[in-house]
């Protein structure tokens, strides 16, 4: 293998690498995107957007709508839990890559349920999975991130570019550069999805699950090649 590559894989934190943290963020983007459109005007990730929008489903008498975003937001707490607990009973190098299984397998069945089916019974499980990935993977060259939503990622983005261009700090912008990366990762995401969903409706959600799918499997193979290879150039 090349050298370049070597080195790549030999840090000590792969799941931090900023290719990683962009992929997943784009993906949450869409995600997200897709189930605002696509199922309901609910959100997977964004529980504040779901917050408001409870309120504002209690004055209209939206009961079936106010189900699905109650629902939501306890399987995406559920969801933390379980991640948390795996994160601290699961020694596997791999836990990271089974923490991404449950929304990358749950996105494929989304694809497949009509419109027929109460969003109560398909909005709760993304939250549950997506919730999994936030935690699997928070942090980005060391610093820590969303890959769901990008609220906190524009406040440290523009705190850090503040500081650069006021305080003249330059340690400042890798931190800057990373959180607009991942910003902008978002609002791709959600664009796309919105551009997808006009061709392919409910089954646009299976491209997240193939750039999951493909994220997967080369972090994967990192972490392999990294354990128990002996790299040649």
């Amino acid at each position: 293998m090349r050298e370049e590559y070597r080195k790549h894989i030999q840090r000590p934190h792969l799941y931090q690498l900023r290719e990683l943290a962009l992929a997943f963020t784009f993906c949450g983007g869409f995600i997200d995107a897709y189930t605002f459109m696509e199922r309901g005007g609910t959100l997977a990730a964004g529980q504040t957007g779901n917050i408001i929008f409870f309120g504002t489903d209690i004055a209209k008498h939206n009961l079936p709508g106010l189900a699905t975003k109650v629902a939501t937001f306890f399987a995406y707490i559920l969801g933390l839990i379980v991640v948390t607990i795996i994160a601290s009973k699961v020694k596997s190098k791999y836990k990271r890559i089974f923490c991404i299984l449950p929304i990358m397998f749950i996105s494929i069945v989304v694809g497949f349920v009509p419109h027929t089916v109460p969003n109560f019974y398909v909005v709760p499980f993304l939250a549950f999975g997506i919730a999994m990935q936030t935690v699997a993977f928070n942090k980005v060259e060391g610093l820590g991130y969303m890959n769901t939503v990008s609220t906190g990622n524009l406040r440290k983005a523009v705190v850090a570019w503040t500081r650069y261009f006021v305080d003249h700090d330059d340690s400042q912008t890798k931190a800057g550069t990373n959180y607009l990366l991942l910003v902008l990762g978002f609002i791709c995401g959600a664009t796309v999805s919105a551009i997808l969903d006009n061709y392919l409706g409910i089954h646009t959600i299976w491209v997240a699950a193939i750039l999951l799918m493909i994220i997967n499997f080369f972090y994967g193979m990192m972490v392999y090649h990294r354990d128990n290879l002996e790299l040649t150039d």
